[in-house]
């Protein structure tokens, strides 16, 4: 055979066994590759515009520039793995009938901050009278999702698909079918993955780019009624379109983000179609910033109007209170013991608590000394002569302090609010109280927050090194804390 046959044959042969065919990805692969990219994302700061165009039809020329919307948001994010912060802020603007556009209601206006597991969302109103500052722990609020901000300007960043409220790729490996397809298929100049899937969320076809991290550059998402909304089941009797495509990717830091895409939208119902497409556009972008130092997830960065209302929902079952209003110089404290949350003075904090060593009696009136105490347990009893359950509690101790100091167990009282001197020692007499009795002579609500007095009477026990073992127990615990007190 001529040489120049042999080459024509393995040519040929070459042709026949494309390379590709080798190192074509799984599905899974795949979706291990977007995430690669995505997981890289775990600070940034970005701002965004977005622009919605509804649909033409039936609608006039200067109905449509008037239907128009336009959206400013700037988004905070980081995840460290323990401790996850976001702070979202959207601006929502109108089109006037020359073209400009223009902020639309302050009402509408709203900042969300989410970090130490808790949510705070800020309306300032066009009056200092219907501005709230509303905060809660429900992790519904509070949670990594971010279920209560907006698509515009977070999801694409988050991977998230407008609809969904987790990332593409988690949904993905929920569905019932999940299949690439054997060929490419070319978005612009890339030649592209493309997965098919149908799952509860929906059926999806989406279109991974190999050049650009592997993210999305387009993807089709089709939901009927009975597929989940937002990550949860809603009542529609509509079908919906959402496409994501004209892609435009960059590279910062080694991580490859959508700068620009178009989004268009159509949701069918039984006697009307709404549709329209929107326009986005990162506008600024910062990829690990110093978050401490720029105070990206500071309170203060809310800008709160002083005197604005505070409605607090410490748990999803208990409905907002509304009991504080916005002052300079106070700040939030969540209490470990019960997850309240409590507003204070920023010099206040609540230093009692198991494993730490009791502080000392500070604005407390209580004859005891380290001598009294040395080599021995303490058993430190808030009470308020005015109610009977603390009344008890005293007259129950008193009929145990023999024993307890038998075991080196030091009982002593403390009056947790002001009363005259000579009425409490008259009670402490009248009912042969054995131990020392002291009252709080500084400020009342400071002191029984510093102790960490949530309800009285209040128990707390210490070894003999000082150290918080037990606390907020009852008198009918207290054998149970002191055979677990082996530091006694």
């Amino acid at each position: 055979m001529k040489a120049t046959h042999i080459l024509l044959f393995i040519t040929a042969c070459c042709i026949e066994v494309p390379a590709f065919s080798a190192e074509k990805l799984s599905v899974g692969e795949l979706l291990d590759k977007y995430a690669e990219n995505q997981d890289k994302m775990k600070s940034l700061i970005a701002r965004t515009e977005s622009v919605w165009i509804p649909s033409t039809e039936n609608v006039s020329g200067q109905q449509l520039q008037q239907n128009r919307s336009k959206s400013i948001v700037e988004f905070r994010y980081e995840d460290t793995g323990k401790d996850f912060k976001a702070y979202f802020c959207r601006i929502p603007l109108k089109s006037e009938s020359d073209g400009t556009w223009v902020e639309e209601d302050v009402s509408k206006s709203k900042k969300i901050l989410l970090r130490d597991e808790h949510y705070y969302q800020y309306y300032k109103g066009p009056r200092l009278a219907v501005s709230k500052l509303y905060i809660t722990a429900d992790s519904k609020f509070a949670g990594k999702e971010l279920s209560q901000i907006a698509y515009d300007g977070v999801g694409p960043f988050r991977g998230v698909l407008c609809g969904d409220k987790e990332r593409i790729d988690s949904i993905l490996k929920q569905s019932d079918s999940l299949s690439v397809r054997p060929n490419l298929d070319q978005i612009g100049s890339v030649n592209c993955y493309v997965v098919d899937a149908v799952s509860r969320h929906g059926t999806y076809t989406v279109w991974f780019d190999p050049e650009h991290g592997y993210g999305i550059a387009k993807a089709i998402v089709r939901k009927e009624p009975e597929d989940l909304r937002w990550g949860r089941p809603k009542r529609s009797r509509s079908n919906s379109t959402e496409v994501m495509q004209n892609v435009r990717f960059e590279c910062v830091n080694g991580i490859w983000f959508p700068m620009e895409f178009e989004r268009s939208s159509k949701t069918e119902y039984e006697d009307r179609t709404l549709s329209g497409r929107a326009t986005y556009k990162v506008t600024y972008l910062d990829v690990n910033p110093d978050h401490n130092n720029l105070g990206s997830f500071s309170l203060d960065g809310l800008n709160i109007q002083e005197g604005t209302r505070i409605r607090i929902a410490d748990a999803p079952e208990k409905p907002p209170r509304i009991e504080h209003t916005w002052q300079e110089g106070k700040k939030f404290v969540v209490d470990e013991w019960d997850g309240r949350i409590q507003y204070v003075p920023k010099d206040w904090s609540i230093r009692v608590g198991v494993g730490r060593e009791l502080p000392a009696f500070e604005g407390i009136d209580l004859d005891i000394t380290a001598e009294n105490t040395r080599d021995k347990a303490l058993l430190l009893c808030f009470f308020n002569m005015n109610q009977r359950p603390s009344r008890n509690c005293l007259l129950q101790l008193s009929t145990r302090a023999k024993e307890l100091m038998a075991k080196d167990v030091v009982v002593v009282a403390v009056q947790a609010s002001k009363v005259d001197d000579s009425v409490l020692k008259d009670w402490v007499g009248k009912n042969n109280i054995p131990f020392a009795v002291g009252m709080v002579q500084g400020d009342e609500k400071k002191t029984r927050f510093t102790w960490g007095v949530r309800s009285l009477p209040w128990l707390i026990l210490t070894d003999i090194g000082n150290v918080v073992r037990a606390e907020g127990f009852s008198l009918a615990e207290l054998d149970e804390k002191l055979n677990g007190n082996s530091n006694r």
